[in-house]
């Protein structure tokens, strides 16, 4: 009886390390997420286009900590891109609507394609134009992602 007791006892000691051991790596492996929303560029779906006709699509993935990406306002331009030839007079502003419920707050990740519609060229002289875009989104607490920059794109006549 002796002995059975001691097997019960180690089995019991054994699995209790087990456990402290997975809970340790699980905190590991799951890190908190930042409230502050954080994209990458997946990819661009032409690196040339040509002026006035082709358009871009950027595919970007997000992951925002407590969900607040997007508004109901539709006037509320929350993604930004920016064609990096005159960032300060070519700047594009796209509405995002609300990737999770209202009011909730939880982890959320996704993928978006930011579409502009056609590019164009700055001096109608040039055969060729290239630029990058970079782009950025705004959360609802006003928190503004990373900024992520395209490769180059070659605009042409």
């Amino acid at each position: 009886m002796r002995i059975f007791l001691s097997i019960i006892g180690l089995l019991f000691l054994l699995n209790s390390c087990t456990k402290e051991t997975q809970d340790t790596i699980e905190n590991e492996v799951n890190p908190t997420i930042s409230n502050t929303p954080k994209i990458e560029l997946l990819e661009v779906n032409q690196q040339s286009v040509v002026a006035y006709e082709d358009q871009l699509i950027f595919t970007i993935e997000y992951l925002d900590g407590d969900g607040d990406l997007g508004s109901l306002d539709p006037d509320k331009m929350n993604i930004e891109l920016v064609d990096q030839r005159d960032p300060a007079l070519l700047i594009f502003g796209y509405h995002l609507s609300p990737r999770a419920p209202e009011g909730s707050e939880i982890s959320i990740q996704g993928t978006l394609d930011i579409i502009l519609d056609n590019t164009i060229l700055l001096d109608s002289d040039n055969s060729t134009e290239n630029t990058t875009f970079k782009i950025r989104i705004l959360d609802e607490a006003g928190n503004w992602s990373n900024e992520v920059e395209s490769p180059v794109i070659t605009i042409s006549k």
